[in-house]
């Protein structure tokens, strides 16, 4: 089983252990089945630990029967939520328009329904992708900025679709050990 845990949780203001932000990640994924895995990690937290997430009004408890249910507050969803939609971030950073080494204006941004959609099917429901790619994107701009190649960036649509990020990804991954070689034996033990 993997757990995705959004880092932002150890922003919060309430002093949380990792239990507790495993706790808080597992009830915010909803697609948690009631399978082992999950009855595993739930018994390692305490049952305090549980309680101070209640009392805190970041989540809520539902007993029905034998069992219960444990829903995140919308407190804990504002916290966590962007305060814009990630595709509006990655669309406010796309340039609107470029002139192309002819002389000729081509706008950036268009299909904005087909690249929204695009874009959400590419992240699915993971913010740190979503990040990820709005990084890409960053670093796309600022090489061909530097190297004044801002004139042959792609559409925004053609972007997504060719996953352009992924050239972008592997240039700055290139970048980190460029920088770790030109570091080497500047340590001191």
């Amino acid at each position: 089983m993997i757990i995705e845990l959004d880092t932002k949780l150890a922003d919060l203001p309430q002093q949380l252990n990792m239990n507790q932000l495993v706790f808080l990640s597992m009830v915010l994924d909803d697609n948690h089945k009631n399978n082992q895995d999950v009855q595993k990690i739930v018994s390692l937290i305490t049952d305090d630990e549980i309680s101070y997430l209640v009392s805190q009004g970041l989540i809520t408890s539902i007993e029905r029967g034998n069992s219960i249910t444990y829903q995140a507050t919308d407190q804990l969803k504002n916290y966590l939520k962007p305060e814009k939609d990630w595709f509006d971030q990655f669309y406010d950073m796309y340039p609107v328009y470029i002139m192309r080494p002819d002389g000729v204006k081509t706008y950036l941004r268009a299909n904005v329904n087909k690249c929204r959609r695009m874009f959400n099917s590419n992240v699915g429901k993971s913010s740190a992708m979503a990040q990820h790619l709005i990084d890409c994107l960053k670093f796309e701009l600022d090489k061909k900025s530097r190297t004044g190649k801002l004139m042959y960036m792609k559409t925004m649509w053609r972007w997504l679709v060719d996953h352009q990020w992924e050239e972008s990804e592997e240039e700055m991954q290139d970048q980190v050990n460029e920088t770790k070689q030109q570091s080497y034996g500047t340590e001191l033990i």
